[in-house]
């Protein structure tokens, strides 16, 4: 299952949840946001309980836009114990994003991660 995060439910649907959540952002107009969303759906039952997937409308919700500073459709990104890492801009396959998960959730380090700010 995903979860519709809007700007309002964020802080209670991501930022105080006890397990590593996955952001799929996507807006209307993007041709290639409904197979990442189908990747996410998939991603969702073999991570059952270990991981929440959401996404984000990033013209409905333009607040997260600006806080994760969105540039390019579709955009995943982890926020996990206060941090956030991106995990691509662009269209993957399921089984990639898959990988860079697991790399994540075992403790691999990415140069990218930064603390997550406070939605305003």
């Amino acid at each position: 299952m995903v979860h519709v995060v809007t700007d309002e439910s964020f802080e209670q649907e991501v930022a105080a949840s006890d397990v590593p959540c996955v952001i799929g952002f996507t807006a209307g107009w993007c041709n290639l946001c409904p197979k990442m969303l189908e990747g996410l759906e998939s991603l969702s039952d073999k991570y059952a309980g270990r991981v929440k997937f959401c996404s984000v409308d990033t013209d409905e919700q333009r607040k997260l836009r600006i806080m994760f500073a969105v540039a390019a459709l579709p955009y995943v990104v982890l926020v996990d114990g206060g941090m956030k890492t991106p995990l691509f801009d662009e269209l993957i396959g399921e089984e990639k994003l898959d990988e860079r998960i697991r790399f994540i959730l075992d403790g691999g380090k990415c140069p990218n991660t930064t603390p997550l700010r406070k939605l305003r």
